[in-house]
C-alpha cells in the first residue's frame, strides 16, 4: 500500500514547473502539458463568470469511497468524500455554492466538454485520451491499483497472468479499463459496467473473477463485503488524480491550480484523505456487519 505524502506531492508540483510536465511511467505526471498559465486579470474574469452564475457545478460519480460516495447521515442521504471537500473549498474561494451532479463515470468528461458542468472531480487521471476533450489541473493525489477477488479463491491469484481466460471487471471509461486491456493477458474477458457497486456484485456472485479498482476504494468495498479481499499483485499504479475542466477555460484551470497548491501547502488535502478514509472504513464496517447479521438471521433453505 502506498499513499503519496505531502512531500511527494510537492515534489511532483516542482517537476511540473521545471520539466514542463514531461511524464513517464505511472507517476502523477500523466498530464504532460505544462500547467495552465494565465494573467491575474484573466483568472479574475474566469472567476467572475462563475460568480455571476452563483454556483460551481461539479460532475462526479459517487460510488468511489473515500473519494466520493453516498452516506446516510441523520436519515438524510449525502454525498461525501475528500473530493467533495476539495470541490467545496474551490467554491468557497469564489464565494459561490457548490452544486453536485452525480453521474455515471463515463458521463463526467462529456458533461464538462458540453458545458453542463464546470468541473469534474471523481478520482480522474489525466490520460492522453481525456486531454483531447478537457483540461486538467495539477495532480493532488496518487493511488495504487488492486484487484478484488473472492476470499475463498484468492490464493489462486498472485499476478495478472493468473487471470488468463478469466472475466475481469472495471468501471466504464476508467483508467482500470485501460489497465486490463494493456497489461492483463490478451484472453481476459473485460466486463465493463458504469457503477462499481454492480461490478462488486458480479464478483460476489461469481459471474466475474475479479475487479480492478483503486487501492483505497478496494479496501472499502472489501471491508463492506467480507467474502471479498483486495490484492495488490503486480498491477501498475494509477496516474495522478486531477480536476477536469473545459478545455478552453485555461484561466479557470490556472486559478484552480493556485487554489490546489494552497490546500496542498497547508496540508489540508492530506487531512481530508485521512479523515474520509477513516469515515469510509467505519461506514463500510457497519454495512458489512449488517450484511453478516442479515445472512445469519435468514431462514435456511429447505
Amino acid at each position: 500500500m502506498k499513499k503519496t505524502s505531502l512531500f511527494t506531492i510537492l515534489a511532483l508540483l516542482l517537476t511540473f514547473v521545471l520539466a514542463g510536465c514531461s511524464g513517464g511511467g505511472d507517476t502523477p505526471a500523466a498530464n504532460d502539458d505544462a500547467p495552465a498559465e494565465a494573467t491575474q486579470e484573466e483568472m479574475d474574469a474566469a472567476v467572475e463568470k462563475i460568480k455571476e452564475k452563483g454556483e460551481l457545478v461539479l460532475a462526479t460519480s459517487a460510488d468511489y469511497p473515500p473519494y466520493e460516495w453516498h452516506l446516510l447521515k441523520d436519515g438524510k442521504d449525502e454525498i461525501v468524500g475528500f473530493d467533495i471537500e476539495i470541490a467545496k473549498a474551490l467554491a468557497d474561494s469564489m464565494g459561490v455554492k457548490l452544486t453536485v451532479k452525480d453521474l455515471d463515470f463515463e458521463g463526467i468528461i462529456p458533461s464538462i466538454s458540453t458545458g453542463q458542468a464546470d468541473i469534474g472531480i471523481a478520482g480522474l487521471s489525466a490520460t492522453p485520451e481525456r486531454r483531447n476533450a478537457v483540461s486538467f489541473t495539477i495532480p493532488y493525489y496518487e493511488n495504487n491499483q488492486v484487484i478484488l477477488v473472492k476470499k475463498d479463491v484468492a490464493d489462486q491469484y498472485n499476478g495478472m497472468e493468473d487471470f488468463a481466460g478469466k472475466k475481469v471487471g472495471a468501471q466504464t471509461g476508467s483508467v482500470q479499463e485501460t489497465t486490463i486491456k494493456e497489461n492483463f493477458p490478451k484472453d481476459v474477458e473485460l466486463l465493463s459496467l458504469s457503477r462499481l457497486n454492480n461490478l462488486v456484485l458480479e464478483v460476489k456472485n461469481g459471474t466475474a473473477d475479479g475487479l480492478v479498482i483503486s487501492r483505497s476504494s478496494g479496501a472499502q468495498y472489501a471491508q463492506q463485503n467480507p467474502e471479498l479481499v483486495s490484492k495488490k499483485i503486480d498491477i501498475p499504479d494509477e496516474p495522478g488524480v486531477c480536476i477536469a475542466l473545459n478545455k478552453d477555460n485555461k484561466a479557470l484551470t490556472a486559478y484552480f491550480n493556485q487554489e490546489l497548491k494552497k490546500l496542498i501547502d497547508e496540508g489540508q488535502i492530506e487531512k481530508w484523505i485521512v479523515e474520509y478514509e477513516q469515515l469510509a472504513s467505519e461506514s463500510a464496517g457497519a454495512e458489512g456487519a449488517e450484511a453478516e447479521g442479515a445472512a445469519e438471521e435468514a431462514p435456511a433453505a429447505e
